[in-house]
Formats: structure tokens, sequence, C-alpha cells
């Protein structure tokens, strides 16, 4: 997710609206809103169009990684797409693939349901069967 943080002024409203019409039915999860004392215009998505030609502007931070995007630019998450390689000893494969061949033929919400009733029992059972 990306992060935008400007204070709220006249001219950074204006902006503001800028980003909401190039983002709003472009960008998915994209939300404009204001902090709790209405100091600081917040907005965020997984990914953002800036419709400016400067930026970044003064005074507005920014999280995520900036791309120039032809006149434009964009802002996308720098923890995204990263591939990590894992080497796991032979036990540790054998109860993954154990745990894989279990709920192949259950849906997600049987498997979780499952899980959290096995919890829920093993909780009761610590705390003495009292509720």
């Amino acid at each position: 997710m990306v992060k935008i943080e400007m204070k709220n002024t006249n001219e950074n409203i204006l902006v503001a609206r800028k980003f909401r019409d190039k983002n709003k039915y472009n960008v998915e999860n994209f939300n404009l809103y204001f902090s709790e004392d209405n100091s600081t215009i917040i907005i965020e998505g997984n990914k953002l169009l800036i419709p400016c030609k400067k930026f970044p502007l003064p005074n507005i931070k920014i999280k995520g990684l900036l791309h120039p995007r032809g006149e434009e630019f964009e802002l996308v998450d720098g923890e995204k797409g990263k591939t990590v390689n894992l080497h796991l000893d032979a036990e540790l494969v054998k109860e993954i693939n154990a745990i894989r061949s279990y709920v192949k033929s259950k849906t997600q919400h049987e498997a979780l349901l499952e899980v959290f009733k096995k919890g829920l029992e093993q909780y009761k059972k610590e705390q003495g069967g009292t509720e």
C-alpha cells in the first residue's frame, strides 16, 4: 500500500482533488481522507497515479517508489514483488506436504473453520474448561 500525506491547506485540497479524479476509478483500494484532527490529507492505494508534472511537491510525505510515466508519475509499493528462496529441511517439507494433501480437498472456509475450532478447543483445555 502506498501513501501520500500533505498538510491540509487550500492549495493542497486542490491537489488532492486532482489525485482523486485521476485515481478514483483507476486504482484498487484508493482512499482519500483526513487525519483525526483534520490537519493532514492522506491519500492511499495499491498504487497511485500522480497527475503533477513536478513531483514531489514541497511539504508532502510519500511512502513508496516513485517512477516517471510519460507526463505523470506512478507511486508503487516498494515491498511488493520480492522473491524469497527458502531451503527447508526434509522434516519440514514432509510436514508441509502432509498439510497440503490434507487441505487439498477442502475449501478455504472449511480449513480455517477447522483450525479455529481446534484452537478454541486447545484454549478451553488450557483454561481448565471454564468459559
